[in-house]
């Protein structure tokens, strides 16, 4: 029903006559503007009906076409960007800072340290995909003047990046930190495997 009416509707716009041009411009440069522009009318025409043609064709296969560009359009709307990183960066330093060293886990602390001098020194890097984003940490910040922080030859490839990768950006979200910072609050060596305190003495004094 909505297809044909969407039908309808466009060849009531293309059959709108276009009212022809006065002498004086034949032959010119308007009539050219003119002949191309409805040209390209005509193939944008062309192109939908085939669209909406093969929609009625192959249902199943419009739905997941049509899915997959919807996703993916949500994929680039919602692809993090280097401040995103940097606000979630301070966001987990706020909440390492709220909780004492000794059930600090030691994961997240460890990630926050690096990733705190990797910014002191400018290293660290966002490399863009579009439906995500990749953080990494170089070796030289850019506006260091030595001859291996300038030459291109010297830069880190791909196969390094699986040694530099920080942090994966998708849907808004930043899953390696999200995974380091899940449990935060709980200090991993306090523990033994079977569940006991590893300094009972220390661990388990009493309040008052």
């Amino acid at each position: 029903m909505k297809i044909g009416f969407l039908m309808k509707q466009m060849d009531k716009i293309t059959a709108i006559r276009i009212p022809s041009l006065p002498e004086r411009f034949k032959g010119g440069r308007i009539e050219r503007w003119k002949d191309y522009w409805l040209g390209v009318a005509r193939d944008y025409k062309e192109a939908s009906l085939d669209i909406v043609t093969s929609s009625r064709e192959q249902p199943i296969r419009a739905t997941l076409v049509g899915t997959t560009l919807v996703f993916t359009g949500i994929c680039v709307k919602m692809n993090p960007n280097e401040r995103d990183y940097r606000s979630n960066f301070m966001n987990n330093g706020l909440d390492l800072l709220q909780v004492s060293d000794t059930i600090r886990n030691s994961g997240s602390a460890s990630l926050f340290n690096y990733l705190s001098k990797a910014y002191n020194e400018n290293l660290i890097r966002r490399m863009n995909f579009g439906i995500f984003s990749i953080m990494w940490v170089d070796d030289f910040s850019p506006e260091l003047g030595l001859y291996a922080a300038q030459c291109e030859y010297m830069k880190p490839g791909w196969l390094d990046m699986r040694y530099r990768l920080v942090d994966v950006g998708f849907l808004g979200r930043w899953w390696i930190s999200e995974k380091k910072m899940a449990e935060f609050d709980v200090n991993e060596n306090e523990w033994n495997d079977n569940g006991s305190a590893a300094n009972p003495q220390q661990q388990l004094k009493p309040m008052w």
